[in-house]
């Protein structure tokens, strides 16, 4: 079965390998030697569906729990810049 390219039309979609980027919440995930599909004569890239169907089932449903900005950035309210300049007894 031949599958066109959709990009150039004149090109066909073959298996190949590559790696995963996808960037969840404040993290980047990657997965090297990664199915996709790619077009013989553009270059264009797909990702596999069955296999990006396995990436969201090792995620899971509740991927924003990733997502943990309480701990990276403080809050603007926390720290010396909430107080206002330092007031020295004079």
């Amino acid at each position: 079965m031949r599958h066109r390219c959709p990009r150039c039309s004149f090109g066909s979609l073959r298996p190949a390998r590559g790696t995963y980027v996808r960037r969840i919440g404040l993290r980047v995930i990657t997965v090297p030697n990664f199915a996709l599909w790619r077009c013989d004569a553009c270059g264009y890239s797909r990702y596999d569906s069955a296999a990006l169907a396995r990436v969201d089932l090792l995620l899971g449903p509740e991927i924003d729990s990733l997502d943990e900005p309480g701990e990276m950035f403080p809050k603007a309210s926390d720290g010396p810049a909430a107080r206002g300049p330092r007031r020295w007894p004079g």
